[in-house]
């Protein structure tokens, strides 16, 4: 659906003499001409041209050869820049080949023969790699040479060939021997796959007589269209070494044009029909020689043509006559003339070998260069005209489709204006209500209205003011005003405004309002109608505005990069942002590169989208400043980013839809989709919700399956506020019932359907924290309010979409609407079903005790009626206090049954029975809280259920408050609560004997827990054992209570000597022998963690492939399979893969390793862990012990043991001081464990902090 328009017509200076023939320098960009060969310059003489239009001679070369006997001068055959050397080589009809150095080195000639061919040379083409040269010659052979001009192959043209080479072959299909045949119809009988007439190959009456030849695109064959043997033309296909590969079938009216697709596919030539059929037409062949379709060009067979050929990207197929150049395209296996080129009668055309897009023309003594570019024939329009309004040109035919209500494939159009001349320029109007063509003579004027086919309006003629220009756009304004822009022939164009007549007579001449000449050669131009403006992008990127109202000229502030080939701008508040996209697929926005590998971009009034290389389409937020404008990345599309989303591979923008939230994409063989990407759809759903349009935003949610939570979280105060108005747009049960079912407590504006534009800025909404309850009861209370029975539906709907759904409520609608005796019953109940789960009803309605109601229910369910009829008959006959109480026992809500047993006479027993089966003691203990009696034989029943499940202290305290003392001792002592124990003891009438034994058993159970304080208290107080007192208390590190209690005025006086110091001289021993453990524990463990640490650094891959200091390997592999294979010099520091982890950590491997890792074996990876984790162990057994030791520090000193007390002071401090300057060093060097082997970095290990020792300050 793309038209040609030319961005630069571009004449380059004449030259004095005739032009013979042109080549190209794609390094330097240059172009090289030969000129001469007639009476006014007998040699040849090269000139070039440079890219600034220089002109600069090159060489001449003469030879009295090129003028011949009958008075005819010599011709070029071929000229072929050759970029290896440098050089131009020349082939001539007479034989001669010519090599030209462009950059000779010093005494080097420039112009050098390097031959003759003998019978000289037909037609000669170089390979596009230009390292074969083909000749064909006058003795019918082909020569294929080398570029240094070896020759490779001579093969001999002949006529044998035509008719022993090949043979095209028919597979039988339809001959007579395998149809089936009646008597009456066997003389009829012929093959049907044969054409009636068979062609023989008849020359036309146009036919020039000439030789051509062309390589394929990737240099592997060469052919050669000619005349054979006199009668028929043929192509001829010869390999790279000069092999014969096919010879085409015959064609009549085939002329000697030949081009071969560089792509490789077909060749095309002309042919000239014969007959009635009266048309000349392109046709194409295979390489087997095989015909491969064929198009019409539109013109009488007696049509002579000059020329044809492919563009390098074969998507232009040129055709010349002697008037005109016609480019033709092609898609969806149709082909369209897209533009007529006029040229003097003698010109010749050739398209440049890298540039696809240039075509050359040259005529007589000048060159002329013409920039092609495709283009989509749409413009910016915003809502509501923008119908995507595309007029294709094909010749003389435009095809319109508005694809806003059209999605029609090309060649195929909704709308197809049949003109009486070739269209050249076509242009929409800035709100598409016009359409405007011209052939670049007259400009033709067609009104547009949506659904119906445009209408002639006007035409008024141009030809006055442009004839003596190259016209290359047309661009239509609003009121009747377009513009033309056109190349002089100083190559500097010239924006030309018309002002239409708006008279139908073709002959009205347009009224011309400004011709501006800037002086610069413009190849693209926007307009903004807002602003009134022009904006043109000249061929260096330079951006210039001109204001149609005054026709100011304004140089824009900031210029492209580079020259753009698609070229647009939009306007962002008051902000105009030049986009740009270059040939090579780089995208600008003013100077900043937004991305590359860009196959084509669109903008709207929010968005520029554009598709790329990599098959996704991308969206970007237009902001004012173009630095603001973020490029999501590709990994967007499996991130689900609303700005990305995947294409078909080379799809390209043809539209964009902003009241449709559309997108029209054309893929590469033609055809069109129209897809909704969510960026624009959420942008069409915000832009309703503003305007508070509830029902067009909910249907387009509904259309595109978009969550309908969008409606309440964009704008969550604006929904409270208009939920009357929400109500009465949607309007439909159906529409309410939906919003009600898809709501949810996610806020999908910051989940799914986050606005990525920061253009908009957000506000602080507020936040609910029972989002989708708040918003049913909002909904509910206006269709309440309303007091329409069809809301009826919607109503129970938001109940039961509530969180948790509220059953409950939504049953008593219905059983009041059952007591209303309604029709609506059953289709109520029957939606409810639909909500939500069948059983659930059925229990709710059974908890409701509405027996009529579980029974429709249950007559919507898949429930057997034999057994549900009976259950609720079993129900209706109970009483009501025990059909509620049997009821919640079935539905399991026993708290509720409770309650209902509890009002039924004479069931406490069968109550506390409840209770006890159910567990329901505390929910029992409320209920009856008034009743003192029955709530104290609750009591007891849940204190023996505290006791027999481990809560003895509750049971003990239960049993004392209910006056059961037996009990409540047997439970305090369960518990080892003494003190409560002994104190019920004493207040009972207990014997001295029996608490004499309790108190002795329980002195025994502190004894077995270790608490030996609470020992020693139960002998002091309750036992009169001072002895066992003073022990348990050295015991418990409680010295000074111990010194207190022997010193005692009641106490023995050899307590002191007999008891306290012999146990305090125990307590000292064993801390002696504690610091002493210390002190080789650590002095063992800081020295081999040294050694390992100084192993490791001087043979790592030692340690890392897990080897004992005797070179034994230990039984565990760090490799990444479970075959003990070690590591590598290159391999053991990369990182494990997940494969690999997923092999190592299986069960059985996990538990062998802990069992290592806690084992610690000497040798092992594991040890320096191990050690460390012990050392660690130490200091914190250290910690524990230091308050233990002040203290029995002090008791030393009071017992007068001077001695033992320095000796232990010193030993402990000695301890802390290592501890703090030896082991903390140590470990808080970063650990090398099993993980960091396998590739995990080392961790500093937490190391607590460790004080220093506070000692007493008496002791030496």
């Amino acid at each position: 659906m793309r038209n040609l328009i030319i961005q630069s017509h571009h004449a380059y200076p004449e030259i004095s003499n005739a032009i013979q023939s042109i080549a190209f320098d794609t390094v330097n960009n240059t172009i090289y001409v030969a000129c001469g060969l007639n009476d006014n310059n007998p040699g040849i003489t090269v000139y070039r041209i440079h890219e600034d239009n220089v002109v600069e001679y090159l060489t001449e070369h003469d030879d009295p050869a090129y003028l011949k006997e009958d008075g005819s001068w010599d011709q070029i055959c071929n000229m072929q820049f050759l970029g290896d050397s440098m050089s131009i080589c020349i082939s001539m009809k007479g034989g001669d080949i010519i090599m030209v150095k462009t950059e000779p080195a010093p005494g080097e000639p420039v112009v050098e023969v390097i031959g003759n061919v003998e019978n000289g040379i037909i037609a000669s083409c170089w390979s596009p790699d230009e390292q074969v040269l083909s000749i064909l010659t006058g003795g019918n052979t082909i020569l294929h040479m080398t570029k240094r001009f070896d020759v490779i192959a001579e093969t001999t043209l002949s006529e044998n060939d035509l008719s022993e080479f090949n043979k095209h072959i028919s597979v039988g299909w339809g001959r007579s021997e395998t149809q089936f045949r009646g008597k009456r119809v066997r003389a009829q009988l012929r093959d049907p796959t044969l054409p009636e007439q068979i062609d023989e190959g008849k020359l036309s009456d146009v036919d020039d007589g000439k030789v051509n030849m062309c390589w394929r695109g990737d240099g592997a064959y060469v052919a050669i269209n000619r005349i054979e043997a006199g009668s028929r033309r043929a192509i001829r296909v010869y390999s790279r070494e000069g092999v014969l590969d096919s010879i085409s079938e015959p064609q009549d009216g085939h002329q000697s044009f030949l081009s071969w697709k560089p792509s490789g596919s077909v060749l095309a030539s002309v042919q000239s029909s014969f007959g009635d059929a009266n048309e000349s037409k392109v046709i194409f062949f295979e390489r087997n020689g095989l015909r491969h379709g064929e198009f019409s060009l539109g013109c009488p067979s007696n049509e002579k043509f000059t020329g044809l050929a492919w563009n390098n990207a074969s998507s232009i197929l040129a055709i010349s006559t002697p008037q005109s150049i016609a480019l033709w395209t092609t898609g969806n296996y149709h082909w369209y003339l897209k533009k007529t080129i006029p040229i003097a009668s003698h010109a010749s055309f050739c398209w440049h070998p890298e540039r696809s897009q240039s075509l050359f023309v040259t005529n007589g003594s000048h060159v002329e260069r013409i920039d092609l570019e495709f283009a989509y024939p749409t413009c910016k329009t915003a809502a509501p005209t923008d119908y995507g309004l595309t007029p294709v040109i094909d010749g003389s035919s435009l095809l319109v489709t508005p694809l806003y209500f059209a999605n029609i494939p090309p060649p195929l159009s909704l709308c197809n204006l049949s003109l009486p001349f070739k269209i050249e320029l076509v242009s929409l109007d800035p709100f598409s209500r016009s359409i405007y063509l011209s052939d670049n003579y007259k400009v033709h004027v067609y009104q547009y209205e949506p659904k119906r086919k445009p209408t002639f309006s006007y035409a008024c003629d141009i030809s006055e003011y442009t004839s003596e220009l190259n016209v290359k756009r047309l661009l239509a304004l609003e009121s009747s005003k377009f513009i033309i822009l056109a190349d002089d022939r100083n190559n500097k164009t010239k924006i030309c405004l018309f002002q239409s007549t708006g008279v139908k007579d073709e002959s009205c001449m347009a009224s011309l309002l400004n011709v501006t000449d800037l002086g610069k050669n413009f190849i693209n131009v926007s307009y903004i109608e807002k602003l009134a403006k022009l904006f043109l992008q000249s061929e260096n990127g330079e951006i210039f505005s001109l204001d149609i109202n005054n026709f100011n000229v304004e140089k824009f502030h900031c210029d492209l990069p580079k020259a753009c080939a698609w070229f647009t701008t939009v306007l962002i508040d008051d902000s105009v942002i030049p986009i740009g996209l270059t040939s090579s697929g780089r995208l600008y926005a003013e100077q900043r590169l937004l991305s590359t590998g860009v196959l084509s971009f669109y903008c709207t009034d929010r968005f520029l989208a554009f598709t790329t290389n990599k098959h996704i389409l991308k969206f970007v937020h237009l902001q004012p400043f173009v630095d603001d404008m973020k490029v999501v990345e590709d990994d967007g599309v499996e991130r689900h980013d609303e700005r990305c989303r995947a294409v078909e591979r080379g799809a390209k923008v043809v539209t964009m839809m902003p009241s449709k939230m559309a997108v029209v994409l054309q893929m590469p063989r033609g055809n069109l989709e129209t897809i909704f990407p969510r960026i624009m759809v959420l942008n069409g759903v915000r832009k309703l919700i503003d305007v508070s349009d509830y029902s067009s935003a909910f249907k387009v949610c509904r259309t595109h399956r978009l969550d309908l939570n969008m409606l309440f979280d964009y704008d969550p105060e604006k929904f409270f506020l208009n939920v009357s108005s929400f109500v009465d747009q949607l309007g439909r049960v159906d529409y309410l019932d939906l919003f009600f079912a898809s709501l949810k407590p996610e806020d999908v504006t910051q989940s799914m359907y986050m606005d990525t534009s920061k253009y908009k800025l957000s506000e602080n909404q507020t936040t609910y924290e029972n989002k989708v309850n708040t918003i049913c009861k909002a909904v509910r209370d206006v269709l309440i309010s309303k007091k329409d029975n069809k809301f009826f539906q919607s109503i129970i709907t938001s109940y039961l979409c509530e969180t948790p759904p509220n059953i409950t409520e939504a049953l008593n609608m219905i059983s009041g609407l059952i007591e209303s005796k309604s029709s609506s019953v059953d289709s109520v109940i029957e939606h409810m079903c639909f909500l939500v789960d069948i059983n659930m009803l059925f229990d709710h309605a059974l908890g409701l005790y509405d027996l009529k109601l579980a029974l429709l229910i249950a007559q919507q369910s898949q429930k057997d009626p034999r057994e549900y009829v009976p259950f609720l008959q079993n129900f209706q006959k109970q009483d009501i206090l025990r059909r509620k109480f049997n009821i919640d026992c079935h539905l399991k809500r026993y708290e509720h049954g409770l309650t209902h047993l509890k009002e039924i006479e004479g069931a406490f027993e069968e109550l506390k029975d409840y209770v006890v089966k159910h567990k329901l003691y505390r929910t029992a203990l409320e209920l009856y809280k008034y009743d003192k009696e029955k709530q104290q034989s609750i009591l007891v029943i849940y204190a023996n259920y505290l006791r027999e499940n481990g809560k003895a202290n509750e049971a003990a305290i239960a049993f004392e408050s209910v006056g059961m003392i037996s009990e409540a001792i047997e439970a305090y002592k369960s518990a080892g609560m003494w003190r409560e124990c002994m104190s019920i003891l004493q207040f009972s009438s207990t014997s001295d004997s029996k608490v004499e034994e309790i108190a002795d058993n329980l002195a025994n159970l502190c004894l077995e827990k270790r608490d030996y304080v609470d020992a020693a208290y139960i002998y002091l107080l309750y036992l009169s054992n001072v002895k066992e007192a003073i022990i348990n208390m050295c015991k418990g590190t409680q010295y000074s209570e111990a010194i207190r209690l022997a010193r005692t005025k009641e106490a023995d006086p050899s307590l002191f000597k007999d008891v306290l110091l012999p146990a305090i001289g125990e307590s000292f021993g064993e801390a002696s022998e504690m610091v002493a453990d210390f002190n080789s524990q650590i002095k063992a463990q800081t020295e081999r963690i040294l050694v390992l640490r100084a192993k490791k650094k001087e043979d790592p891959t030692g340690w890392a492939e897990g080897n004992l200091e005797d070179q034994t390997p230990d039984d565990l592999s760090l490799a990444s399979t479970s075959v003990s294979t070690n590591r590598s010099l290159y391999t053991r520091y990369t990182q494990s893969t997940a494969s690999t982890k997923m092999t190592r950590n299986t069960a059985k491997n996990n538990r062998r390793l802990e069992k290592k890792r806690a084992r610690g074996k000497k040798g092992t990876v594991f040890e320096e862990e191990y050690l460390v984790n012990s050392l660690k162990r130490l200091i914190s057994r250290v910690e524990s012990m230091r308050a233990e030791t002040y203290r029995l520090l002090e008791a030393l000193m009071r017992c007068d043991m001077y001695t033992q007390a320095s000796e232990l002071q010193r030993g402990f401090s000695n301890v802390i001081t290592i501890l703090r300057e030896k082991v903390v060093p140590i470990l808080s060097v970063p650990m090398n464990t099993f993980e960091t082997a396998i590739g995990e970095q080392p961790v500093a290990p937490e190391i607590p902090e460790i004080k220093p020792f506070e000692k007493l300050g008496i002791l030496i």
